[in-house]
């Protein structure tokens, strides 16, 4: 069957779907007959997106949450288009995009893995290789960053013959894609699901979780998990070949790359300025509070906005550093902004109490869940996140997670177990990042890995494995306490 065909089945399928939560089931414990639409539409733009595309699909589920009465097409475009987490997308893409195309990747990587205690030992070259990468990471999309770096990490292989089908080389392969996959979900910089499920908080309490707050939890569990992977490796995994990595060959590195010219410098400081402005208000919160209040007031989408702003006025050479035409065919992921502006909606939809879920929800669930360990719940909703992730798009698994933990969540609010919503969203959009076993877990990040050759589909799917495995533990039992102290 053709990809058209199958399209077009899945589309037959996802109307069906909503016809039947719309028509044929019925209204109870508190679920509306709109609240039944909204569950069918839901669940068809589940399979439209799995199935078909992240792109068009996003526009058929915003066509049909604007034909809710409740909602309309007014409140659906608004909602879609009118907030700040759709902004803070399209601007962050367009502020990194011009960081991609300088050489300050080889650089960061050069000038760790080219250190004085790295060259100690191939172990140590190993441990700076992943934290130059994992730095990288923490700013930069997966995408763009596996494109630019994996050209480069083929480079120093030849500069340490190290050959494909080689244990060390398969581990080096599999590791840098690991760190570039988890470094996605330990910011929210430049990110799009841990933004997303932070967007689904916000729009679901009126809270906010700030960029600080969340770079506080997701760093230093995402450092205790590539820790985790680092023993995994060196302890059961034993590539015996690793001794043979020639590191003085490592040294020839150093003179591929020219000294950073002005405009790399510039675009660095707006960076820098941008971080700044993200992370300055949580300090002076008590210090200065209406600063605090007035800079909090401009979201998280006005330091990059700033940034794009500098970038496009600044002219290098007669030209902007930043251009316009070139970043928005270029530099934005446009189908990854539409779908998280129409599912964050779509979300706000869901929670809505004229939809009666929340109560559906609560008359059936709480005689079930009342006084589980609050543990447990989180456990279940880590282990979902894991694994549906490693099989399914990155923004398919934060939108259904999140949105099934902020109605069930908000539904057990009377009971005992005591659980925090604010802990439970952030490690789901921590988790999404958790995504290595399959070329479908991060289509545009594993397949170049398998790619290379170096590594194997097998390798990735056994080690992945055991990485989503160490996640899971440290952020049940290490992230979720650690978060609820933070949050």
């Amino acid at each position: 069957m053709s990809k058209q065909k199958k399209d077009y089945l899945f589309l037959l399928v996802s109307f069906l779907i909503i016809l039947i939560f719309g028509t044929l089931l019925p209204a109870s414990n508190g679920l509306t007959p709109q609240g039944l639409w909204t569950l069918g539409i839901f669940v068809a733009a589940l399979v439209m997106w799995t199935t078909i595309s992240i792109s068009w699909p996003s526009l058929i589920v915003l066509f049909l949450l604007g034909l809710i009465p409740s909602v309309g097409y007014q409140a659906a475009f608004t909602g879609t288009f009118g907030n700040s987490t759709v902004a803070f997308l399209i601007f962050t893409f367009a502020l990194v995009y011009p960081l991609s195309q300088t050489n300050f990747i080889r650089r960061c990587t050069i000038a760790l893995i080219t250190n004085r205690i790295a060259k100690k030992s191939p172990w140590r070259f190993v441990i700076f290789l992943f934290t130059a990468i994992t730095f990288l990471g923490l700013f930069i999309s997966p995408t763009v960053l596996m494109v630019t770096f994996m050209p480069f990490l083929i480079d120093i292989f030849k500069v340490l013959h190290i050959e494909k089908g080689s244990k060390v080389g398969s581990m080096i392969t599999m590791g840098a894609t690991f760190c570039i996959n988890l470094s996605s979900g330990m910011t929210a910089i430049a990110h799009v699901w841990p933004t997303l499920a932070i967007g689904f908080y916000k729009g679901a309490t009126g809270k906010e979780i700030s960029q600080v707050q969340y770079m506080m939890v997701g760093i230093p569990i995402g450092i205790l998990i590539i820790i985790g992977m680092l023993l995994v490796f060196r302890f059961i995994y034993c590539p015996n070949d690793i001794k043979n990595i020639n590191l003085k060959a490592v040294e020839k590195l150093k003179g591929t790359i020219k000294p950073a010219d002005r405009k790399e410098k510039i675009i660095l400081a707006t960076m820098l300025l941008t971080v700044i402005l993200w992370i300055m208000p949580s300090f002076i919160k008590g210090i200065l509070p209406t600063v605090y209040t007035t800079i909090s007031g401009w979201t998280t989408a006005f330091p990059p906005l700033l940034g794009c702003i500098i970038l496009m006025i600044v002219n290098i050479n007669g030209k902007s550093i930043l251009s316009f035409k070139e970043v928005t065919n270029k530099g934005i992921s446009w189908a990854s902004v539409l779908m998280v502006g129409v599912a964050s909606e779509l979300g706000a939809v869901l929670t809505a109490k004229t939809m009666g879920i929340e109560t559906w929800l609560t008359n059936i669930l709480s005689p079930l869940a009342k006084g589980l360990p609050e543990i447990l719940l989180a456990l279940f909703f880590i282990v979902w996140c894991v694994v549906e992730t490693n099989f399914s798009s990155n923004i398919v698994t934060t939108t259904i997670v999140s949105s099934v933990a902020i109605s069930v969540i908000s539904s057990l609010s009377t009971t005992a177990n005591g659980i925090n919503l604010a802990a439970v969203i952030m490690l789901i959009g921590f988790g999404a990042a958790v995504c290595n076993m399959t070329p479908a877990g991060q289509a545009g990040v594993n397949p170049v890995a398998i790619g290379t050759e170096y590594t194997t589909a097998k390798d990735m799917l056994i080690w992945g494995a055991a990485f989503a495995v160490i996640s899971i533990v440290v952020m049940t039992f290490v992230g979720y306490p650690f978060a609820k102290l933070i949050l």
